[in-house]
């Protein structure tokens, strides 16, 4: 956590637009690295717990790719945000970490679902 908030540190208290964009767009980078690793891990995971024979799809690539889209125009309004609002050197930090924290929720509901439906099948399948 603590390299996270050195990546994410403001060092200048009173920022234009376009400081305050840059900031923000060199961070996205950042972003869909740790949301693009874990969206794996989490298909990874998934696919062992329903156990896809080979040659089937597992997901849907469109879904994939739009979920991806939306996710950068929420990003998109965090500078937008931080730019119609008080801006202070916590702003953005802070709403980058809440933003992706949330992000990162909703890849885990695919992952909880499945987790929960394999679980009861397993009980399913001993009595």
């Amino acid at each position: 956590m603590k390299y996270l908030n050195k990546l994410l540190d403001v060092y200048y208290e009173d920022r234009n637009v376009f400081q305050i964009i840059f900031w923000w767009e060199l961070r996205r980078i950042l972003y869909n690295f740790i949301v693009i690793l874990y969206g794996i891990i989490c298909l990874m995971i998934i696919s062992v717990i329903v156990n896809v024979p080979t040659g089937e799809d597992l997901i849907e690539p469109l879904i994939i790719l739009g979920f991806g889209i939306l996710c950068n125009i929420g990003y998109t309004l965090g500078w937008l945000t931080e730019i119609f609002i008080k801006k202070n050197n916590f702003y953005g930090p802070k709403m980058f970490k809440v933003g992706l924290y949330f992000t990162l929720f909703l890849i885990t509901i695919p992952l909880a679902i499945h987790s929960v439906s394999w679980v009861f099948r397993g009980f399913k399948t001993m009595y």
